[in-house]
């Protein structure tokens, strides 16, 4: 079954690895068939957080751009987190820019871990981090974590695995599979019962 997916990267900054791991997962994506788009807060710019989407009153008119953006995340069947660490924490830009968004507009919807480093933790700290702000978002997050140390060495710019980096195919397609079951299986629930 083909999906709707959106991945949300979450670093702005000059020389960021981002898109080497986005570059990488999106391909492995489409391969399964799957209708990708990404979120991208360098691209898309979004402002510093003032007023949520949520927070405008009924006789307000939100940001057209705001809007379009969240039509976006409420047609998703599911989506894919790619964040990197930043001093053990969540990226700045990648909170400030879901946080733009109502919980509803995620809610019981699966949302897989991508995470990296320059490092060797691979970002399983923000990860963690990850599955409370996500969750707190109203989505779910499946139980593999796909972590990727040393980042700028594992992927090329183009997103291709570095030779020494045999396991990234086999790790993207546990974290799709997940994710495609637990997409499946929410959407089937929420088709039938409504969303709790």
């Amino acid at each position: 079954m083909a999906l709707k997916i959106i991945v949300f990267l979450g670093s702005v900054r000059p020389g960021r690895n981002c898109t080497r791991v986005s570059n990488f997962m999106k391909k492995e994506l489409e391969k399964r068939n799957h209708n990708v788009t990404i979120f991208d807060p360098l691209l898309m710019d979004f402002p510093l957080l003032k007023k949520p989407l949520h927070f405008h009153a009924p006789n307000e008119t939100p940001p057209e751009w705001l809007v379009k953006y969240n039509s976006l995340i409420e047609k998703a069947d599911a989506f894919v987190a790619i964040s990197g660490e930043y001093n053990r924490c969540i990226p700045p830009a990648f909170a400030n820019m879901l946080d733009h968004f109502p919980p509803k507009s995620f809610k019981c919807k699966p949302c897989s871990i991508v995470c990296y480093s320059a490092g060797p933790g691979g970002g399983s700290t923000a990860g963690m981090q990850l599955r409370y702000f996500l969750g707190e978002l109203g989505m779910v997050t499946p139980g593999f974590m796909f972590t990727i140390p040393v980042v700028h060495e594992a992927h090329a710019e183009d997103g291709t695995p570095a030779p020494t980096n045999a396991t990234a195919v086999s790790k993207a397609n546990r974290v799709i599979s997940e994710l495609e079951w637990y997409a499946e299986a929410l959407k089937t629930q929420t088709e039938k019962c409504g969303l709790p």
